[in-house]
């Protein structure tokens, strides 16, 4: 199960009137009507429709149909239908007054579970039924009443819908261009499963079939037999793959694209459109800049996938040596370089592959520099700008364009970057791209982060903040090793593989997965709670406790994208807060009693406090916290564990000493805790007076290197002193005199 997250703004109101609200998956479109109905205060005595302008479509009661040239039951039509294909759709209300609702689907929230709408914000008051719409009275809408949110969360949760199995999952139906593509990949599947069921049963003996042809008869093609098939087989081959002559051109083969796949192109292409166009304007303009710029074709087709094209475009006069690349022919087929068409004949699955006809011809006699200068400019534009991305996380597109140029010393127009980052970085996956309809701004994000959580975040501490600007070498560091940016990054990796007994792979992908999170600017709790969830070893009250001081020093001292290059302790001193105020708690203000109460669910004041206390000893923090212990009757283990630490790195040692006590007579884990506690309190590894008692592990992972005062062991001798050897001769007579050659 899952929810979808939608903004349902009241159009032309001012000030603003909006409600965000989570709907279960599966419900119609008269469901989402009576949702709309509680959000705003409506009695549901007039008319309503919903429909999609772009696309002249129309949803409504039966008996309202004929606004639309495509008209569809609400009561019947699932909101997966069109919700999550389109910017937004509309929803009117009252015919008379016209009251206009803009439906804004936001993003899937899987984690849903309820079969009612919840309301997440709201803002605005209601209007009055039959007011007169919110052009009346000068503009300023009909009568208002206030908001009510717990009537309006109470009315919600009243409307329970069934989910219907009519209605199709929260994954959006497919375009033609995407069910291709789909037909493609599942043509491919079978075909290397049959390929490899038959290696096996062969006992894992490879053996090369020639590739048999022959001329079918039927409308000249040539019908290509894959190299597995066996040779008894081949009068009657499970699946075939049939090169045909291409009847259609790159903008005929483009019209099996979606409306926003179309809309997408024009924007990777830097391609002008109105929003008044149809799909097959823009499919159409899309061809001709192809057509007109055929290098461009280079930006989605690898060196190697070019290659592969232009080998199969050759076909239909020569011999298929093998099973085409997938990628390969699904990026033809994206951009109308190739068409495919997948089917059964009497039980058999063909597939026919054909070129097409104006754009092929074009791609063959590119000049080979041309193509080889091409690639080589991709290549270095790909390497910065993935650079780039990686180091910020995510940025917004001019200011991209002007740390390229200002880092890397060059120039590069607008519209030429653009289509870069859009038709290169966005067609192979180098970025995600995310557009910004309030500011106006595109946004280019690294793949693995959740970009929209970012962006949240960024617009609420960052606004009117300009980027941090890196040089090339700190831009390359932050871009490669991740261990490059903070040393907490290796403390983590030293306690997920000598504490807790991980193989480097594991720990490195795990460590790879919280850096994620905590770039992402999630809280301590939140990445605290997803590295244990994927642990597969369940950590001691002392791991437990450094963990959580190696996952605070992360979040505090790496750059963040919603800070703009920022880490939170710069962000902190910019703005005279404390750093642990940005984001790092979840603010919980209730004491944490229970014994198995982590140290993350604390207040955010009393994490900063043991954090500094543990750290750096600091006797006022270490006195707040045990006032706050004995007030509050503080039973947690990691709370009680971390401030008997920081009482014995304090030299507070009968403090420390009552704290270990009292963790021996809470559990098992306390008593084991206590014992890791006494042993360093007897041996004082993390007394600050003694750091030479410290053993390997800690000098080697947790603390950084050391410039330690030369200290000499023997008195210094003079040229003219008695020779330590007893010979009774000067010492520049004696051993000073061969130490003098050595030297010379």
């Amino acid at each position: 199960m899952a929810g979808y997250i939608l903004k349902i703004v009241l159009e032309d109101t001012h000030p603003p009137v909006w409600r965000r609200v989570v709907i279960p998956e599966r419900i119609s479109f008269y469901e989402l009507h009576l949702v709309i109905q509680c959000l705003f205060g409506w009695e549901n005595y007039h008319l309503h429709s919903f429909s999609i302008p772009s696309e002249d479509i129309f949803i409504g009661e039966e008996e309202s149909f004929g606004f639309g040239n495509e008209n569809y039951p609400e009561a019947m039509t699932p909101v997966e239908r069109f919700l999550l294909d389109y910017s937004w759709i509309r929803y009117t209300y009252d015919f008379g007054d016209d009251w206009s609702h803009k439906i804004i689907f936001e993003k899937i929230d899987e984690s849903y579970k309820e079969r009612y709408a919840t309301l997440l914000k709201a803002k605005g008051d209601n209007f009055e039924e039959d007011t007169g719409g919110v052009w009346e009275n000068g503009g300023d809408g009909g009568v208002r009443r206030p908001f009510d949110v717990q009537a309006v969360t109470e009315s919600l949760r009243k409307h329970v819908f069934p989910m219907h199995d009519g209605a199709s999952s929260h994954k959006r139906e497919l375009s033609p261009m995407e069910r291709k593509i789909e037909s493609w990949k599942q043509f491919c599947e079978k075909s290397f499963r049959q390929a490899e069921e038959r290696e096996d049963a062969k006992g894992g003996k490879a053996r090369e079939e020639k590739v048999q042809s022959k001329d079918s008869g039927d409308g000249g093609y040539t019908q290509m037999i894959l190299p597995f098939l066996k040779q008894e087989e081949l009068e009657e081959p499970d699946y075939v793959l049939e090169i045909v002559p291409g009847t259609k051109s790159c903008a005929e083969l483009l019209r099996t694209l979606g409306l926003q796949e179309a809309k997408d192109y024009c924007k990777y292409l830097q391609i002008p459109y109105l929003d008044s166009w149809t799909k097959t304007q823009m499919t159409s303009a899309v061809a001709q800049e192809l057509c007109a710029h055929p290098e461009y074709v280079l930006y989605v087709l690898h060196e190697e996938e070019f290659r592969e094209y232009l080998h199969l475009a050759g076909l239909p006069n020569g011999r298929l040596e093998k099973l085409p690349e997938r990628d390969t022919l699904i990026k033809a087929f994206e951009i109308g370089l190739a068409d495919i068409r997948v089917e059964k004949r009497k039980g058999k699955t063909r597939a026919t592959l054909s070129f097409a006809t104006d754009i092929s011809p074009l791609l063959c006699s590119l000049p080979a520099a041309l193509r080889k200068q091409t690639y080589r400019d991709l290549r270095r534009f790909s390497e910065k700008l993935k650079t780039l991305v990686l180091a910020y996380g995510l940025i917004d597109f001019d200011s991209l364009r002007g740390m390229f140029q200002s880092v890397y010393r060059t120039v590069v127009a607008r519209e030429d970057f653009y289509r870069y980052v859009y038709w290169h970085g966005r067609f192979n996956d180098l970025l995600q791209t995310l557009y910004r309809t309030n500011s106006g701004k595109a946004y280019a994000a690294a793949m693995q982060l959740d970009a929209e959580y970012i962006m949240v975040r960024m617009l609420f501490y960052s606004k009117g903040l300009e980027y941090v600007s890196f040089s090339e070498k700190e831009l390359r560091e932050m871009a490669g090793n991740i261990s490059e940016r903070s040393a907490w990054v290796e403390v983590l990796y030293g306690i997920l593989v000598y504490r807790l007994g991980l193989s480097g792979e594991t720990s490195a992908v795990i460590l790879e997965f919280i850096f994620l999170k905590v770039i992402e600017g999630r809280p301590l709790s939140y990445v605290i709670g997803s590295m244990l969830h994927v642990l597969p070893v369940e950590p001691e009250l002392s791991d437990l406790c450094d963990l959580w001081c190696a996952a605070a020093g992360l979040l505090l001292e790496l750059e963040l994208p919603m800070l703009k290059g920022r880490s939170r302790q710069q962000y902190a001193e910019e703005k005279r807060i404390s750093a642990w105020d940005i984001d790092m708690a979840e603010g919980n203000k209730k004491p944490v009693h229970a014994k198995e109460g982590h140290m993350y669910e604390f207040d955010c004041s009393i994490q900063e406090a043991m954090f500094q206390a543990v750290g750096f000893a600091d006797e006022q923090d270490i006195k707040r916290l045990e006032t706050y212990l004995q007030k509050e009757k503080i039973h947690s283990e990691e709370f009680l564990y971390l401030l008997a630490e920081a009482d014995i790195i304090g030299c507070r040692f009968q403090d420390a000493d009552s704290l270990i006590c009292q963790l021996r007579k809470s559990s098992s884990r306390g008593r084991r805790g206590a014992e890791v506690l006494q042993e360093r309190l007897e041996t004082g590894i993390d007394v600050m007076d003694e750091p030479e008692e410290e053993d390997d592990f800690y000098r080697e992972v947790w603390l950084p290197p050391i410039s330690q005062t030369y200290v000499r062991e023997n008195p210094k001798i003079g040229r003219n002193d008695p020779c330590p050897c007893g010979s009774g001769k000067k010492y520049k007579k004696c051993c000073g005199r061969s130490q003098e050659s050595i030297m010379r």
